[in-house]
C-alpha cells in the first residue's frame, strides 16, 4: 500500500476533520505518537487525533481511499509496529466514561483508561475487572482478554462486555451484541484489535474492600519460595487471585533501600470475601504459610479498596523500550522451577527484569453465558518473561525473554494474547488458541475486515500449524 501523500490529499483529510491530523516533521507529530514500549518507533506517515467517534469513520474511510492501512494507538502498551503504511489514530483524546452504579454498567470511549473507570465506580464500592496498571486503556486491554489482578474471583475483562460499538466493513458504527451477531461478538472479546472500536459497554463488580498487596523476599531464597508458591495455590479457592515474580529491582531512589537495586521475589496477593467480619485476619490466615517460606524483606498487604488495586503488583508506569513473552503451563513441577530460577540468573552479563508466574483458574477458567474467545482459559499457571531493551540490539532482548519461556516450558496454546508479545513468525499468535478456533477467528477477521487494512502488528491471515507449538 502507498504511504506517499499529497499535499491536497492532506488537506482534504484535515478539512474533514474535527480533529487534527499531524505528518511526519509536525511540531505534534512525536508526541502524538508515542507508544509505552519505547523499544517501538511509529513511522506512520499521518496520524489523526479524532475530537469524535464520527473522526474514526471520516480517518477511516480517507485511508481506503489513498491506500493506508489504519492503526490505533491509544495508551501505547500494545502496539506491536511502526505503522509506516498506516493511518495512526491516536485515540487517547476520546476519553469519555459513563458510569451507572444501580445497573452496574459502564460505557466507554476508545480512549478511556482504567484509572476513568475507577474514579467513577470505586466510590460506588465498584470496580471494573481491570488490568494491575491504572493507566492501561480499557478497550485494547479488553480485546485482548484482560488478565486482572481479581481475575480468579470475577473472571477476564472480557467476561464482563455487554455491548461493543466497532465499525463493520463499510466502516460503519454497528452495536454487536450476543443476541444480535454471536460470532462477532465471541470473536471481538479476546481475539485482539482487529476492529475499529468506537465505544464499549460493560459490567462492574462489587468489591467494597479486599486483602491486597505483596511480599518481598530476598531473591536467594527463590526456589524454596517458588516451591512453597506451588503448594500454596493448590489449596486456594477463587476468593483468592495470586501471582508471584522473581525481580531485578532497578536503583531508583523511589524504592526503599533494602529493595534498591536488588534481586528479589514479588509475591502479589487480592482475596476478596465480603461474609468475613475482618479482612485483614481472614487476608493474613490465607498468607500463613507464604511468610513462613522464607524470611520476609517487606510486607505491605493490608486492607484495602479498589482504588489501590495498582498498589498490588506496583508495575513500572514511565515508558520504556521493553521485549516480552508469555506462554502457559499446567504445573509448576520441580524443573520448570529450576529453570526459572536458573533464567533469573544473568547470563553473559544479561538478565531478563523479570519473570511471572500468574496463578489462573478460578472463575477465568470457566466458559461464559455468552462464550468469547478469551485466551488462557485452561491453563493454571502463566508464565511472562520482560525486559528492557537496548535499541542497540533489541534482538538480543527478544531472544533473551523468548529463551526464557521455552526453557520454563510454557507453550503458546496457554498464553494471553495480551502477554503474548509479538509474534516470531507471522501468525504465530494463532496458536494461543485450537486450530478450529483458529479458524473461526481468521473467518469472522475476513468478515469485518476483508481488504485486511486494520492494522495490528498480528497477522490474522497467515494460518499456522498449532500442534505441538511452542
Amino acid at each position: 500500500m502507498s504511504s506517499a501523500l499529497s499535499p491536497s490529499a492532506v488537506a482534504d483529510l484535515r478539512d474533514r476533520l474535527t480533529g487534527h491530523a499531524f505528518l511526519p516533521g509536525d511540531p505534534g507529530y512525536p508526541a502524538e505518537t508515542a507508544p509505552w514500549d519505547a523499544s517501538i518507533r511509529i513511522a506512520s506517515p499521518v496520524t489523526v487525533i479524532p475530537a469524535s467517534t464520527a473522526d474514526i469513520t471520516t480517518a477511516a474511510q480517507w485511508a481506503r481511499d489513498h491506500g493506508l492501512h489504519v492503526g490505533v494507538l491509544n495508551t501505547g502498551h500494545g502496539i506491536l509496529d511502526d505503522q509506516h503504511d498506516s493511518l495512526l489514530l491516536h485515540t487517547a483524546s476520546l476519553g469519555g466514561v459513563r458510569f451507572d452504579p444501580a445497573s452496574r454498567t459502564a460505557m466507554v470511549q476508545p480512549g478511556a483508561r482504567w484509572s476513568d473507570v475507577q474514579a467513577l465506580a470505586n466510590p460506588h464500592g465498584q470496580t471494573g475487572v481491570c488490568g494491575a496498571m491504572p493507566g492501561v486503556g480499557v478497550v485494547g486491554y479488553t480485546l485482548g482478554g484482560g488478565l486482572s489482578p481479581i481475575g480468579r474471583s470475577f473472571g477476564m475483562g472480557a467476561d464482563r462486555v455487554r455491548r461493543i460499538r466497532v465499525l463493520d466493513a463499510d466502516y460503519t458504527p454497528i452495536d454487536v451484541t450476543a443476541e444480535s451477531d454471536p460470532e462477532l461478538f465471541w470473536a471481538l472479546r479476546g481475539g485482539g484489535g482487529f476492529g475499529l472500536v468506537t465505544e464499549l459497554e460493560f459490567e462492574t463488580v462489587e468489591v467494597p474492600a479486599l486483602f491486597g498487596g505483596g511480599v518481598y523476599f530476598s531473591g536467594a531464597h527463590a526456589e524454596q519460595v517458588l516451591t512453597a508458591y506451588r503448594e500454596w495455590v493448590g489449596i486456594l479457592d477463587e476468593r483468592t487471585s495470586t501471582s508471584i515474580a522473581l525481580l531485578h529491582l532497578p536503583p531508583v531512589p523511589a524504592l526503599p533501600d533494602l529493595l534498591r537495586g536488588q534481586y528479589v521475589v514479588h509475591l502479589r496477593i487480592a482475596h476478596i470475601d465480603p461474609t468475613v467480619s475482618s479482612l485483614e485476619a481472614a487476608g493474613r490466615a490465607i498468607l500463613a504459610p507464604m511468610l513462613a517460606a522464607a524470611p520476609v524483606l517487606n510486607d505491605y498487604t493490608h486492607r484495602m479498596t479498589p482504588d489501590q488495586l495498582p498498589d498490588i503488583h506496583r508495575d513500572p508506569v514511565a515508558p520504556m523500550p521493553v521485549a516480552y513473552r508469555g506462554g502457559g503451563r499446567h504445573d509448576l513441577d520441580d524443573d520448570a522451577i529450576a529453570s526459572i530460577v536458573a533464567s533469573a540468573s544473568p547470563q553473559d552479563g544479561l538478565a531478563p527484569a523479570a519473570i511471572e508466574i500468574r496463578h489462573l483458574g478460578g472463575a477465568m477458567s470457566r466458559p461464559t453465558a455468552a462464550p468469547n474467545s478469551a485466551t488462557a482459559r485452561s491453563t493454571t499457571f502463566h508464565v511472562w518473561a520482560s525486559s528492557p531493551v537496548d535499541l542497540a540490539d533489541p534482538q538480543r532482548y527478544r531472544r533473551l525473554v523468548d529463551d526464557v519461556v521455552e526453557r520454563a516450558g510454557a507453550t503458546s496454546d496457554g498464553a494471553q494474547l495480551s502477554f503474548y508479545g509479538p509474534d516470531p513468525e507471522p501468525g504465530a499468535f494463532q496458536r494461543l488458541w485450537g486450530e478450529s478456533d483458529a479458524g473461526r477467528l481468521r473467518a469472522v477477521v475476513q468478515r469485518i475486515d476483508p481488504d485486511g487494512r486494520i492494522r495490528t502488528g498480528r497477522s490474522y491471515s497467515a494460518a499456522v500449524e498449532s500442534a505441538g507449538a511452542r
